[in-house]
């Protein structure tokens, strides 16, 4: 034999022997060796699937939140300083009013812009007397909290996507003395909700209003509370347009290019007049929620994993207890402290691989099922997956560091003593 193969020879021999020392012993106690492996494949399974649901999940979600929220873009008029004149002839706007008259079709003419409309909350500026008849006073009624007073234009409800009967919305661009009222409103009012409004009237600062139709859809709409007029009668009633805004709704994934540019389209000539709500892009907003769920799943996974730990540990320090007489033997026959603990970190080792492939099976399956039973789209890392077995070796050899380290510890004397 060349000497090559003599060094391989007295490479591979002691570590032959140690495998076999494993196998002999995992084969004796095929209960508790089965227990330990499914343990650990249990907690590096539970791991990876933390891990991979919420990858799978925190992708879902970015891409809800890129197909709903991202698309709203909010217009809000600054305030005028106290010491400021009038606003310029240029934008067709009187000295009252901010928003110009045709903000609509402005909106219109920006291509990535689907639909957009103005709203000023009256009720912030002044306080309008609601009634149901002349003599009634909803505010002595004993209510506390009155209906608001909100002036819209159709493009606002269709922005909003707020329900509504969208033939009668033409009348929220006119002139008319006209009112929708959210469902909230209709029962402070006493005005019955109807399919049909006809006859049905309710009196804001002494003046009539013809009830057209109902907005919203139940307590959580968002004009719920609301007497929604026509934005121009709303404009006749506050002294300007200071608290009016503007709700745009854009085509999808272009709420950050359109918030760069809306203000110019419908004030070139005094944009800072405007002020844009701020859009967080969609990288930025998943970035966040992967981030937050990955931590979730890393501490459920890693005290699971602890617990896991300390099982294989006590179960190891238990089988080095049973084979004290063993380990004396082998001391005394000249086996040394290094064999020794070789043995039980062998065993630890090999009992966290196959764990860990139970592990990578348990992930995947979990992974797979849980898209399926939630309609997602199964998002699968092969390379996390093939990383069970490493998370399976690193538990086991952390479990039997303390056994290895009490077997070889043992004095031949004593373990015969004990005897």
């Amino acid at each position: 034999m060349s000497r090559r193969g003599r060094l391989v020879e007295r490479l591979l021999t002691p570590l032959a022997d140690l495998l076999d020392d494993v196998l002999v012993e995992l084969g004796s106690r095929r209960a508790r060796a089965a227990l330990m492996i499914l343990a650990v494949g249990l907690s590096a399974g539970a791991l990876q699937s933390s891990v991979g649901l919420s990858h799978q999940a925190s992708a879902q979600i970015g891409a809800d939140i890129a197909a709903s929220t991202l698309d709203l873009v909010s217009v809000a008029v600054v305030p005028r300083p106290a010491h400021a004149g009038t606003t310029t002839a240029r934008s067709g706007a009187s000295a009252r009013q901010i928003l110009p008259d045709d903000t609509e079709a402005r909106l219109a003419a920006v291509d990535m812009i689907a639909d957009g409309g103005r709203r000023l909350d009256v009720s912030d500026s002044v306080s309008p007397v609601v009634t149901r008849l002349p003599s009634d006073q909803i505010k002595s009624s004993g209510n506390d909290d009155p209906p608001d007073v909100v002036a819209i234009t159709s493009g606002y409800l269709r922005a909003s996507r707020t329900p509504a009967p969208s033939d009668l919305s033409f009348f929220l661009d006119g002139h008319t003395s006209v009112a929708f009222l959210g469902s909230a409103a209709a029962e402070a009012l006493g005005v019955p909700q109807t399919a049909d409004p006809t006859g049905l009237q309710i009196w804001i600062d002494g003046q009539p209003f013809d009830v057209v139709g109902f907005v919203g859809s139940g307590q959580s709409a968002a004009l719920s509370n609301a007497i929604v007029v026509p934005y121009a009668v709303g404009l006749a009633m506050v002294p300007d347009d200071s608290d009016s805004s503007v709700l745009v709704r854009t085509q999808p994934g272009a709420g950050a290019q359109v918030a760069k540019i809306v203000v110019n389209a419908l004030r070139p000539d005094a944009p800072e007049r405007l002020a844009v709500s701020p859009v967080v892009s969609v990288s930025d907003l998943r970035r966040g929620v992967s981030t937050q769920m990955d931590r979730l799943a890393a501490w459920s996974g890693a005290i699971l994993m602890v617990l896991t730990i300390l099982l294989i540990a006590n179960s190891m320090v238990v089988a080095v207890m049973a084979r004290t007489m063993e380990i004396g033997l082998r001391r005394a026959l000249g086996c040394s402290r290094r064999r020794v603990a070789g043995v039980f970190l062998a065993e630890g080792v090999l009992v966290g691989f196959l764990g860990g492939l139970v592990g990578a099976g348990v992930s995947a399956v979990a992974v797979v099922a849980a898209a399926a039973l939630n309609d997602w789209t199964a998002v699968l890392q092969p390379v996390w997956v093939a990383m069970g077995p490493a998370v399976g070796v690193m538990v086991g050899l952390i479990a039997s560091a303390y056994p290895a380290a009490r077997a070889a510890a043992i004095s031949p004397a004593l373990a015969v003593r004990s005897e």
